[in-house]
């Protein structure tokens, strides 16, 4: 059988299409080389980069090593609460407290006492804590020395003893402070005051006067000032 002849024009579209489809695998082959060659080289430097850390970290932990060298622990310690040793006894470890004064409570007693003079019966309340606290009641017989008072109402000071030979003294609460009991009656010399000037008829003692008793009545020493606040009520 005689072959079909092929005419000239579509001999062409042939040839077109098989110079597009060269074209069009050329392109890509170069894509996936191009794609392939890229990842293999991050790969490598990835690779490069990985070693470069490991061979690092290994000289790092080289380094430790040689300062610190491991402990075995056959036993845990014990942790004491709060960081507090108390391998040895703990009252050991105190600071001892300063013995409280013992004049206090009488000073407070003395304070409440003072508050209540507008009151009726003063003297009979005075009387009473004079008892109770076995307080020697005085007159100031000049010089910082005192003498025996014949009785409460008479008296300018009582003295509250302490121990051995130390007394606590305040004045009496019933006498208003004037100006011949500051100047005269030995309140300046036994006291810090807040006296200005006029009557104040009300006392609050901060801090008694500390006297020590040596042999006799006249052995009245100083030893520390008191401290009062006066107020006109």
């Amino acid at each position: 059988m005689e072959e079909a002849a092929v005419s000239p024009m579509f001999s062409e579209v042939l040839n077109f299409l098989s110079l597009g489809l060269s074209v069009v695998l050329l392109f890509a082959v170069a894509y996936l080389w191009s794609s392939n060659s890229n990842k293999a080289a991050e790969l490598e430097r990835l690779k490069a980069d990985v070693q470069r850390m490991k061979k690092t970290v290994n000289n790092l932990k080289e380094k430790v090593e040689q300062f610190r060298e491991p402990k075995v622990v056959s036993e845990v310690e014990q942790v004491e609460p709060f960081g507090l040793d108390l391998s040895e006894p703990f009252p050991n470890t105190m600071t001892p407290l300063k013995p409280q004064d013992p004049w206090l409570n009488f000073v407070d007693e003395y304070n409440k006492l003072a508050d209540e003079m507008k009151k009726p019966g003063q003297l009979m309340r005075c009387e009473k804590f004079v008892r109770n606290n076995k307080l020697r009641i005085l007159t100031y017989g000049g010089a910082l020395t005192f003498r025996p008072a014949i009785d409460v109402k008479d008296s300018g000071y009582w003295a509250f003893k302490c121990e051995l030979d130390e007394y606590a003294v305040v004045p009496n609460p019933m006498n208003p402070c004037d100006e011949e009991l500051h100047d005269h009656g030995g309140m300046k010399e036994i006291f810090a005051l807040n006296y200005v000037e006029g009557v104040y008829r009300k006392y609050f003692v901060k801090l008694p006067a500390l006297f020590n008793l040596e042999a006799g009545e006249d052995g009245w020493r100083l030893k520390n000032p008191g401290v009062v606040n006066l107020e006109r009520k």
